[in-house]
């Protein structure tokens, strides 16, 4: 009886020891599907990353540019402005 006693009691242990080692592989897996998902979303950040940089810098060219014609008119304008002083002997 004792022997069978023994036996049983392993048993149960190698029970128990398996239930934990397929709680931890279902948590092992759990952490890698939420790795894996982690890194697919770092990607997609960096992608987004990419497209507002490229965007950002036509935004700059853009600005730049405006700049520049603000800066022409603005010469335009004063250059008429002085014709007209002249015209109006003022």
């Amino acid at each position: 009886m004792a022997e069978e006693s023994r036996i049983i009691g392993a048993l149960d242990r190698f029970e128990a020891a398996l239930r934990r080692l397929e709680a931890a592989m279902a948590q092992a897996g759990e952490r890698e599907l939420a790795l894996a998902s982690s890194k697919g979303e770092a990607e997609a950040l960096r992608q987004d990353r990419a497209r507002l940089a490229e965007e950002l810098d036509q935004v700059r060219g853009k600005a730049s540019e405006l700049d520049e014609a603000n800066r022409q008119a603005e010469r335009r304008v004063d250059m008429a402005m002085s014709r007209i002083r002249k015209v109006l002997g003022k």
